[in-house]
């Protein structure tokens, strides 16, 4: 494949800014990246106000000011995130990532000769549970980035840390992992055409994809998390998820998914500042 040449030259000047990165301390790179975050915070006034609104919308007991806090915490952590993508295999070695809960995921595994598939959110360092890969080969579903370049650059770090990249809407990919002794990562939380549910009490669209995996491939899921605590990022095992029948299978999507979201509300009222706030969550039909 060829690029075209601002593909290759944000392709050599990213590779350039990761290698001078790479000798300063892991400690010293989480801040500059934290900073970087704060500092999109604010220079894009549009997803500014968006990130505002967002948890406004979530959290309307609270005041202006700790909205604020907020918003910019979660910028924070998107600056600690990208940086997670892009130093992943460092990140998940010499403690720098730990596994809480191991016992569940090796149960969910111990279920099933196939896929496992992991349900999860936009938040903290949510890529480092490739660290799991001592247990089974791990997936996850990404959108391509529109530079190639770019796009190629950070399938080839994932996969340096253990994390194997499936594009989205590659369905073909999805079915061929979904027969291998393996685990897929979903984050699932942003909005996706599929069933109406509340999230925060707000009716959204939210995909179907864990829910359907599920039930139809009868493929366990699990439910699973990262939070940076200081410089170190912590995967949170926290529970096996049952799909329920009920009724026909829009209903089914529909009552399981709305158990996924709530479960993802009880994480985020946790973590409000590690959650990704800045996408178009609630959106007017």
């Amino acid at each position: 494949m060829k690029y075209t040449f601002s593909e290759n030259i944000q392709g050599f000047l990213v590779i350039g800014i990761r290698k001078i990165l790479s000798f300063i301390p892991l400690k010293m790179r989480y801040k500059f990246f934290e900073n970087l975050g704060l500092l999109a915070y604010y220079l894009i006034k549009k997803r500014r106000e968006l990130t505002i609104d967002n948890i406004k919308n979530a959290f309307p007991e609270k005041s202006e000011k700790e909205v604020i806090e907020i918003a910019k915490g979660s910028y924070k952590t998107m600056g600690k995130m990208i940086m997670t993508s892009i130093y992943l295999e460092e990140i998940t070695k010499n403690g720098n990532t730990i596994v809480e809960n191991e016992e569940l995921m090796l149960e969910a595994c111990s279920r099933s000769e196939k896929a496992v598939i992991i349900v999860s959110l936009h938040l903290g360092g949510f890529e480092a549970g490739s660290v799991m890969r001592n247990i089974r080969k791990f997936y996850a579903v990404f959108r391509r980035q529109k530079n190639r370049k770019l796009n190629d650059l950070m399938t080839k770090w994932r996969e340096e840390g253990g994390l194997n990249s499936l594009p989205l809407k590659d369905t073909d990919a999805l079915n061929k992992a979904l027969g291998e002794k393996c685990m897929i990562a979903l984050a699932s939380d942003h909005h996706g055409s599929g069933v109406e549910i509340q999230f925060f009490g707000r009716p959204v669209e939210a995909v179907t994809g864990p829910a359907l995996l599920g039930f139809k491939n009868k493929t366990p899921l699990i439910l699973t998390y990262a939070v940076f605590e200081d410089n170190v990022i912590k995967i949170k095992n926290k529970k096996i998820l049952e799909i329920e029948k009920k009724g026909k299978l829009k209903e089914t999507m529909q009552y399981n998914m709305q158990k996924i979201f709530h479960e993802f509300e009880e994480i985020i009222r946790e973590y409000p500042d590690q959650y990704m706030w800045q996408h178009k969550r609630w959106r007017k039909k």
